[in-house]
C-alpha cells in the first residue's frame, strides 16, 4: 500500500514541478491546476504523475475551491486500485515535505485505517461560527489581492449587510472547520464523494467563509466515520493541523535560517515554501532527505 497525493495549485509551476519530483518515487500524484492557469507550465514527464483536464476557476475562500478537491477526490479514485492505497493526501504546490517520504510511506501503512482530519465545531466561538451563520461573497465578488476595486467594495458592503441577517441548514445540526490540508482512507474519500447532501451543502456553503476547510470536516463529523476523526479545541487551522505545520500566521513563508524549527517540528509537510523565498531551505531538506536515505542503505 501506498499513499497517493492530491495537488491543488495555481502559480509557481517551478516550486510544484520541484515537489512533484520529490513525490513520485513514494505514490501516484493527481494535480489540479487552477482554470485560470496555463496547465503545461506545470507539467513533468513522468507517467505516475496526473493532470485533470476537467478544471475549475478557482476563487479564494470560495465553494470552487470545494469544487476542485472532490474533482481530484473523484479523479483519483476512479484510477487507483483503492485496495492498494492507504491514504489520500491533499497538498499544495506551497507544501514541501519535512521528512523522508518512504518514512512517511510505511508510517502510512501502519495507519492505514486512520483518517488524518482534526476538526473544530464552529459554534464554539461566535467568530468561527460567522462563517456559516451570515453571507459571504468570495464565490461571486472574488478576491484578486489588490488593495481598492470596486468588486473588493462592493464585496465589503455587501458582506456588511449579511451580518445583519442569520441562516442555518437544518439537514446540518453542528457545523466544523479545519485545515484544508488532510490525508483520507479511500473508505473517507469513497463516503465524501458519492454524499447525498453534496448538492444541498455545497449550495448553502457558496454563502460560507472558506468551505473547504468546513465541508469535508462537516460531513465526516456526522458520518458512520465520525469515530476516525479528531475533535479539537482551538480557534484557527493550525490548532487542526494534521500532517502539516503550519504557522499561526498564515502569512510566513519559511526560509532556509528556518530549517531546525521545521525539522524539530516532527510533521511530515511544511506550508508555505516558494521557489524564490525557499530554494535554499528546499535544498536542506532534500539534503537531509538524501542523508536518511543513505543510512537506511547502510543499515540494510
Amino acid at each position: 500500500m501506498s499513499p497517493v497525493f492530491l495537488l491543488l495549485v495555481h502559480a509557481d509551476p517551478q516550486q510544484v514541478k520541484r515537489l512533484l519530483q520529490r513525490l513520485v518515487p513514494v505514490g501516484r500524484c493527481f494535480v489540479h491546476v487552477d482554470a485560470k492557469s496555463d496547465l503545461s507550465a506545470f507539467r513533468i514527464e513522468d507517467s505516475r504523475v496526473n493532470y485533470l483536464h476537467d478544471r475549475v476557476d478557482v476563487r479564494w475562500g470560495a465553494i470552487s475551491q470545494v469544487d476542485a478537491t472532490l474533482k481530484l477526490m473523484r479523479t483519483a479514485l476512479a484510477r487507483c486500485d483503492a485496495t492498494q492505497v492507504s491514504h489520500f493526501v491533499l497538498l499544495s504546490g506551497n507544501c514541501y515535505p519535512v521528512r523522508p517520504l518512504e518514512e512517511f510511506r510505511d508510517y502510512s501503512r501502519s495507519h492505514a485505517g486512520m483518517n488524518f482530519l482534526k476538526m473544530i465545531p464552529l459554534a464554539s466561538t461566535r467568530k468561527l461560527h460567522e462563517r456559516v451563520r451570515h453571507f459571504w461573497f468570495y464565490q461571486d465578488l472574488p478576491v484578486d489581492g489588490r488593495k481598492f476595486t470596486l468588486v473588493r467594495l462592493a464585496r465589503g458592503l455587501l458582506q456588511f449587510a449579511g451580518k445583519l441577517g442569520r441562516r442555518s441548514f437544518a439537514a446540518i445540526p453542528q457545523w466544523h472547520f479545519g485545515s484544508q490540508w488532510w490525508a483520507l482512507t479511500p473508505e473517507a474519500v469513497g463516503y465524501l464523494v458519492s454524499h447525498p447532501l453534496e448538492g444541498a451543502a455545497k449550495r448553502f456553503l457558496r454563502f460560507s467563509k472558506a468551505p473547504d476547510e468546513i465541508y469535508f470536516h462537516t460531513l465526516l463529523a456526522h458520518s458512520p466515520l465520525r469515530h476516525s476523526v479528531k475533535r479539537v479545541s482551538g480557534s484557527g487551522v493550525w490548532d487542526a493541523a494534521n500532517l502539516h505545520l503550519i504557522d499561526p500566521s498564515l502569512s510566513r513563508w519559511f526560509h532556509a535560517a528556518d530549517c531546525d524549527e521545521i525539522v524539530a517540528s516532527d510533521r511530515w509537510f511544511v506550508r508555505k515554501v516558494g521557489s524564490g523565498i525557499s530554494g535554499d531551505l528546499c535544498d536542506r531538506l532534500d539534503e537531509i532527505d538524501e542523508l536518511a536515505a543513505e543510512e537506511n542503505r547502510k543499515t540494510a
